[in-house]
């Protein structure tokens, strides 16, 4: 996409959200005495190598501005001018209009480079909304015309100051038109490389280079890593817009230098949705065990996500421990496809699909005991788990609707034994389940990244941990684990800590 078009998009939008909070519309004053000095640098070795970028522009007036015009060039600096005025005034009247819009465009458009630089400083006086409306427009016309001076022009004039990473989003149009001076940018930065820089901002930039030249961006990414520099959330979006299992395979093998997990789970994510069995034979061949478990966990997930049969066919049919696997997949399986799950489980041989359905129901009413009274005629209980089984869901009625449970017991001919037991029960090992889903409510109000860890025990035992606003998932989770392994350990709850939500997606449902 040109970076006019993109430009256009974030125009229009922000023309309608300045009208909303204007107070009146002023005209156009082109300024043609404004000197402009371009060379001001700061004390700091970062605002410094900004300058190396400013436009040099020599605009003491309009008259000497216009001087450098081409002589065939059909109108004044003057009627230029006005006639830009013009517009803007129109689009700050109007802002819904498009149709003032795309006649600046397109006059900006037949302007030469030298009479768009020479345009810019005579609207410096103009009102904020005029100013980021033209530079916008001007800043890609430049990325079109002469990339190589796009960049200062965009520091020089910032339409969007208070837009963080607009400068990075021009960088990483500008690469995309010329991906020498993308690296360029990317080697700057290396200059000033300490700890706390943030590439992830940069994260568009990086996109755009890795399809330029992929070996030369993780050759440069590596020298930010051995200074310290994380990487993490930095390319994020890198494998989106590839279409093959060979292209997923050479990005895969690339970010592996890189050693950081984070990254490859990325390329993951894409990958299993386009070619399972080709991840899967790669991560095979990955030597350290934790990490191979690690991605494989990853990318069960998120083909679970995506394609639910396809998924638990292919893992349970690769299994070397079944009875595990199925219990993962019935634990990945989303509560709103248990028709889904139990159809599933009915194909299956060579288990037990009754004992395999009565397990997964009674997962389910924990978070789903209507959907579980709904398919009640699906299972076959014995007298001895009758009870127990139907407790539970009472239980889950009970904790969501005192009128619903009441409702479910008059279905029922044993509602006494139901009751006594529950009685007895009050303080038992079940009621974990309401107590953490209320402190989980309280963590989904959060914003991300977030994670929320749990340990469950023996005997109503638990242990949770939740972190939130962390700069990125891996340390919100990594964090979570932590805490929750010490508050583990100080109650005696016998299971390993791990992550129950990552942001606000739950990795498994609970049982007792």
């Amino acid at each position: 996409m040109k970076a006019s078009y993109w430009i256009i998009l974030i125009i229009v939008t922000s023309a309608l959200a300045f009208a909303v909070g204007r107070n009146t519309a002023q005209q156009v004053t082109p300024n043609s005495d404004k000197s402009v000095d371009l060379n001001s640098t700061s004390n700091d070795k970062e605002s410094s190598l900004e300058a190396k970028n400013t436009l040099s522009v020599n605009s003491n007036s309009a008259d000497k501005l216009s001087s450098h015009l081409p002589e065939s060039s059909p109108n004044s600096m003057e009627n230029i001018a006005a006639e830009v005025g013009d517009l803007i005034a129109k689009i700050e009247e109007n802002p819904k209009q498009a149709k003032s819009i795309l006649k600046l465009v397109a006059l900006l458009e037949a302007l030469s480079t030298d009479e768009l630089l020479a345009l810019a400083p005579l609207f410096e006086n103009s009102n904020e909304f005029q100013r980021s409306q033209l530079y916008q427009i001007m800043t890609a016309q430049l990325i079109e015309k002469a990339p190589e001076q796009a960049l200062a022009f965009a520091q020089r004039y910032n339409p969007m100051p208070e837009f963080p990473i607009y400068l990075e989003l021009i960088k990483a149009q500008i690469a995309e038109k010329k991906p020498d001076l993308g690296f360029e940018y990317l080697n700057q930065m290396l200059e000033l490389a300490h700890e706390d820089i943030d590439l992830s901002a940069n994260s568009a930039l990086l996109n755009v280079l890795a399809k330029s030249d992929l070996p030369q961006l993780i050759d440069t990414l590596e020298i930010f890593k051995d200074m310290g520099v994380s990487l993490r959330n930095s390319l994020t979006s890198i494998g989106f817009e590839l279409e093959t299992s060979e292209e997923h395979l050479n990005l895969f093998n690339e970010l592996s230098r890189l050693d950081d997990m984070s990254i490859l789970r990325s390329v993951i994510i894409d990958w299993v949705k386009i070619d399972p069995t080709a991840l899967f034979e790669r991560l095979n061949q990955i030597e350290d065990i934790a990490e191979r478990e690690s991605l494989e966990q990853t990318a069960f997930y998120f083909w679970m996500s995506d394609s639910l049969e396809d998924a638990a066919d292919h893992f349970l049919a690769n299994a070397s421990n079944e009875i595990k696997t199925l219990k993962d997949i019935m634990r990945a399986w989303p509560d709103n496809r248990a028709d889904d799950a139990l159809a599933w489980i009915s194909e299956q041989s060579n288990i037990d699909t009754n004992r395999y359905k009565i397990d997964y129901l009674k997962k389910l009413s924990y978070s789903e005991p209507e959907v579980v009274q709904s398919h009640l005629a699906d299972i076959n209980l014995n007298d001895d788990e009758k009870i127990d089984f139907y407790r539970n869901l009472y239980n889950s009625f009970n904790s969501k609707s005192s009128k619903d449970a009441e409702q479910f017991l008059n279905t029922l001919s044993f509602k006494d034994e139901i009751l006594d037991v529950a009685a007895e029960n009050e303080n038992s090992g079940n009621n974990r389940i309401a107590k953490i889903n209320q402190v989980f409510n309280k963590y989904f109000d959060f914003k991300y990244k977030k994670a929320f860890a749990l340990a469950m025990g023996d005997e109503g035992a638990y242990a949770y941990s939740y972190v939130v606003n962390k700069p990125s998932q891996h340390e919100a989770n990594q964090q979570a684990l932590s805490q929750c392994e010490q508050y583990r350990y100080k109650h005696n709850v016998n299971n390993q800590c791990e992550i129950y939500a990552e942001g606000d997606v739950r990795m498994f449902n609970l049982v007792p």
